[in-house]
């Protein structure tokens, strides 16, 4: 019979109870026991050999010696060379079938020497010999079952047929007479009786012996386990409390009452209470203070019941009364049964980024400050240039109509051509205060790239033709029909770059180049402007892209400009999606190339008809007209535009009186400044709209160019908006609409620098009453 070796849970048991009870262990015990026991068993030999010499005759007591002592020599050479090549690391599965012909060839000689005795031997007693000697052979092979079972069941093998072969040749021998035969039966099943008992005894023990030292392992590896994990977790508690011993924060172990049972140091240094001043109190006993919030130590206390996590900035205060924040980490450590046992608190002082915070929150609100003091600065300033730039602008233009001296004409021009640039400067500063605010939203809207390319150009073309200079347009591919885009930024663009090309170049010729190339779900229109003027040094490359930077500062004098057209162009160009940049200039070239590129969308509807809106006319029809302003310039300036026009033009100098003579007179038409002393535009339209009674067209025309000026404007119940300078013919324009029935234009686009959303807000439109030359009186601008 087999024992297979028990498993055991751990795998370090495992390979320990493998070391020891394996089966290549167990052979090799085996094979050492018999190797040393070799001598021993050579006393059993000599007995047999006595006994052969004495029952039968020398000769074959020496022919049975030479025999047993053959197979005990077979069998020690297989098995000390067997243990040789283990040692040397081979295979033991190799040498198993090597180990059964050994235990073969041992248990063949001693059967032999037993054969030699049972049928030699004359009388009963030597037979019975024969048999002992048989049971003592297998008994011996039995228990190596144990440690080679292969080789003791080769070795059992045999000496079963031995027996079978004694028992032949004794009842042969007796002529197989019934009653020797079976006694001679029972002799071999009595001594086979006997050999099975005493081998399964001996497994039986050595079974229990293997529970037992299985058993042994287990609990050895088992203890050996929690030696190591509770080294461990000491090893673990000592670095633990070593670190919170020494951590920065300040660490605070309660019981589940709150009452502190441990503080690290860092406590004792935040607060300023010792250990002994802080063991057995509650922390809010010691911590809290007048501006604590009672929530917080609700919120804490609720955590502690409900056995979770719990983390909060509070506002505790120290020894010495000083305030302080503390990031406060609540950890209940809960036991199997899930109440609390204890409470790790662990606080860092975050006073300093508090500070930090509040200091930050203190700088936001100045930056907000200064931002909103900037818009209202930004449109304050649009307002009070605007004004008198309308007057200027307005006054010279009807300076333009009459017949004077060739002389008086150049200088109306000049005054036309300084106001204007300084109008460009404001209407550039304010778009430069959108871009840096990041307010600037772009109006999408189908349009035709081309057509876009050939108003600009038709509108610079004079100015090239004034200086003599050729402008060409080319497309270096076809363009798409339509796109969705802004058209106005992408307008403002190109004019810039056309006329910078136009005022830096003297002679030569100003070249646009078009193209367009798909670009994922739209196109990359590429516009290069090129020209052969004095061009931009290579190390003012970046530099002509800053705010009021130029390509030389000479040439602000010589030229005129602030540079802000390029970084504003530039800032668009990225707005839409693409940039503007300085092309390398070829070897020998003149002048400068700056190409531009915009990311233009896909459109299937059709560019907008520009066709609808009313043109303006050269006469009105009969109307009754109502002109809210404050400045005196201003109205006279209005009624000079309209002095030839079958008009009735009334004046009010503020916004309550207007409202009073919508009431009265019912005009048709009001022109409505946006900043008037008493009641301002926004206001006075709101109540001239909630009144009953004919309403009249309010036209808003106010120095607040923004956009967000535009939308109040609209918003309030007017039906159009000019912002000043008001140009003549902007006014029939809008006259014209007006008169028609017709809406007028909707903003361009969204920005808030100034910001008149809500009533409350209308009031930064009030201005102080103006002084003037006019009343308010009606008049009759064809009497005029």
């Amino acid at each position: 019979m087999t024992v297979a070796p028990p498993e055991i849970g751990s795998e370090d048991a495992q390979a320990m109870f493998r070391a020891r009870y394996g089966t290549q262990a167990l052979f090799e015990r085996h094979a050492r026991a018999r190797l040393r026991q070799l001598p021993v068993r050579q006393v059993a030999t000599a007995i047999g050999v006595a006994i052969l010499w004495i029952a039968v005759t020398p000769g074959t007591a020496l022919a049975a010696l030479c025999l047993a002592l053959a197979g005990e020599a077979v069998e020690a050479g297989i098995l000390a060379w067997t243990l040789a090549r283990l040692k040397k690391g081979a295979d033991f599965q190799n040498f198993r079938p090597f180990t059964a012909i050994a235990g073969a060839l041992q248990a063949l000689a001693v059967s032999g020497c037993i054969m030699l005795l049972s049928i030699l031997a004359a009388g009963d007693a030597e037979r019975l010999l024969a048999l002992i000697f048989l049971m003592g052979a297998a008994i011996n092979a039995g228990f190596d079952l144990t440690h080679s079972p292969l080789a003791a069941r080769t070795k059992l093998a045999v000496f079963a047929t031995c027996a079978v072969a004694v028992l032949a040749w004794r009842a042969w021998s007796n002529g197989f007479a019934p009653v020797p035969a079976t006694m001679a039966l029972l002799e071999v099943a009595i001594l086979g009786y006997l050999t099975h008992s005493v081998v399964s005894f001996a497994a039986r023990a050595w079974s229990r012996r293997l529970e037992k030292e299985r058993d042994l392992l287990a609990t050895t590896a088992a203890l050996d386990g929690t030696i190591r994990d509770l080294s461990r977790s000491q090893a673990e508690a000592q670095r633990l409390a070593l670190v919170a011993s020494h951590a920065n924060d300040s660490v605070i172990e309660t019981d589940p009452d709150r009452k502190i049972t441990w503080v690290n140091r860092a406590f004792s240094q935040i607060t300023g209470y010792a250990f002994d001043e802080a063991l057995g109190r509650h922390p809010k006993d010691l911590l809290d203070g007048p501006e604590t919030d009672p929530k917080m130590a609700g919120a804490f206390e609720k955590a502690v019941r409900m056995g979770v996590p719990h983390r909060a900035e509070v506002q505790n205060y120290r020894k010495d009364g000083t305030q302080v924040w503390m990031d406060v980490n609540l950890v209940p450590v809960t036991g199997a049964d899930g109440t609390v046992e204890r409470v790790i608190s662990i606080e860092r002082d975050v006073t300093r980024m508090h500070e930090q915070a509040q200091a930050l929150a203190e700088a936001r609100d100045r930056a907000q400050a200064a931002t909103r003091a900037k818009a209202n600065f930004l449109a304050h300033m649009s307002h009070e240039i605007r004004t008198p730039l309308n007057a200027i602008i307005g006054m010279a233009d009807l300076l333009s109509e009459r017949e004077l001296p060739a002389r008086q004409h150049e200088e109306i021009e000049a005054i036309r051509s300084a106001s204007g640039s300084l109008l460009k400067l404001v209407d550039n500063i304010l778009d430069l205060s959108r871009l840096d605010a990041d307010k600037l939203v772009m109006n999408q809207q189908v349009f035709s790239p081309s057509a876009c390319l050939r108003e600009v150009v038709t509108l610079m073309r004079p100015l090239a033709d004034a200086k003599g200079l050729r402008l060409d347009m080319t497309h270096e591919s076809q363009l798409p029909d339509k796109v969705l885009g802004d058209a106005g930024r992408l307008r403002q663009v190109l004019i810039n770059l056309m006329g910078n090309a136009i005022k830096f170049t003297e002679r030569g010729t100003i070249s646009v180049t078009a193209s367009a190339r798909p670009n994922g779900e739209g196109w990359m229109l590429r516009v290069v402007v090129r020209d052969s003027g004095i061009g931009v040094p290579p190390e003012r490359a970046e530099a002509i892209f800053e705010e009021f930077e130029q390509a030389d500062p000479s040439t602000a004098r010589r030229f005129d400009g602030t540079g802000l057209g390029l970084p504003i162009s530039r800032a668009l160009a990225r707005r839409m999606g693409g940039d503007i940049v300085l092309l390398e200039k070829e070897e020998d070239a003149w002048g400068a190339s700056f190409a531009l590129t915009v990311r233009l969308a896909r459109s299937t509807s059709e560019p907008a008809d520009k066709g609808s809106r009313v043109a303006p006319l050269d006469t009105l029809p009969s109307l009754h007209i109502l002109l809210a302003e404050d400045n005196a310039t201003n109205r006279l300036l209005v009624a000079r535009f309209l002095q030839d026009q079958p008009v009735t033009l009334t004046m009010a100098e503020d916004g309550r009186r207007a409202v009073e003579i919508v009431a009265e007179t019912a005009p048709d038409i009001v022109l409505m400044d946006m900043a008037m002393p008493v009641l301002n535009g926004i206001a006075a339209t709101r109540e001239i709209r909630a009144a009953k009674g004919p309403q009249p067209r309010i036209i808003a025309i106010t120095a607040n160019a923004l956009a967000s000026d535009r939308a109040a404007c609209l918003s309030a119940g007017m039906d159009d908006f000019l912002s000043k300078p008001v140009r003549k013919p902007d006014l029939m324009a809008a006259l014209a609409r007006t008169a028609g029935g017709q809406k007028g234009l909707s903003p361009r686009d969204e920005d808030t620098v100034s910001r008149p959303g809500t009533r409350d807000e209308a009031s930064k439109w009030i201005s102080p009453h103006a002084s003037g030359t006019t009343n308010g009186r009606s008049i009759r601008s064809s009497d005029r």
